[in-house]
């Protein structure tokens, strides 16, 4: 009997503790006693640790199924992009000018300015306005009558107008002069004699009819007698002088 009260005095004693110290530590094993000092152990069930949300795994199919639909949206993005303008979208072709020929006829506005031209090739020369359509003829007349091919001219120049020079006030042309008297061989002009015919034709005097010969200069009106009365020829007024 007293081996059995001091037992369960000692179990007294003990529990209280141990419950302290159970309650102190959760994690401490629990112990149960009988009447004759006999404890049992029992392993407490650990504590439930606090679990963080984690995403939930796609499968395999999903992934592969939503990365097919963007690269499908992008290809047919690109494809948009690449596909060409349809007709409807294209502006109306602009029409282009017809390129002129050089040389060719000006209209009405040909001698606009006192600008002559030659129809073979585009050489240019300008005199007074009021005498251009008759240094135009004369032009013209050689070029498509008498083979000529007009290379350069000389018209107005700087200075003043006298008996000695009307290049200053528009009223003389040298055609394809290199010096006085002498012209350029390539542009076929033919002889003094025809070409003082041929600007008389056109009421225009030929400088190869003086003495001082200036073949290639044609100029309105007479400004010094031809030299010794030959080649009588006779100017054509055709206009104002």
């Amino acid at each position: 009997m007293k081996v059995a009260a001091l037992a369960a005095l000692s179990v007294l004693i003990v529990l209280p503790a141990e419950a302290g110290q159970g309650h102190r530590q959760s994690d401490s094993p629990l112990a149960a006693c009988d009447n004759d000092g006999h404890c049992t152990t029992f392993a407490a069930a650990p504590a439930s640790s606090p679990r963080k949300s984690r995403p939930k795994p796609r499968s395999a199919i999903a992934v592969a199924s939503h990365t097919a639909t963007a690269n499908d949206g992008a290809a047919t993005e690109t494809a948009a992009a690449a596909a060409p303008a349809t007709a409807t979208d294209s502006p109306p072709p602009i029409p282009l000018p017809t390129p002129r020929p050089q040389g060719a006829a000006l209209g009405a506005n040909a001698n606009a300015g006192g600008v002559i031209i030659s129809s073979k090739t585009g050489a240019r020369a300008r005199v007074g306005v009021a005498y251009a359509a008759r240094f135009q003829a004369y032009i013209d007349d050689l070029e498509k009558n008498h083979g000529a091919r007009i290379l350069f001219m000389g018209g107005i120049r700087p200075g003043r107008c006298s008996v000695a020079s009307e290049h200053p006030c528009g009223k003389a042309l040298d055609v394809c002069q290199l010096r006085r008297g002498a012209v350029d061989p390539r542009c076929n002009l033919p002889g003094r004699a025809a070409l003082s015919q041929i600007a008389a034709a056109h009421g225009l005097f030929e400088g190869g009819r003086w003495c001082d010969s200036d073949y290639g200069h044609a100029q309105i009106g007479v400004t010094a007698p031809s030299c010794g009365g030959r080649w009588p020829v006779r100017l054509v007024q055709t206009g104002s002088n």
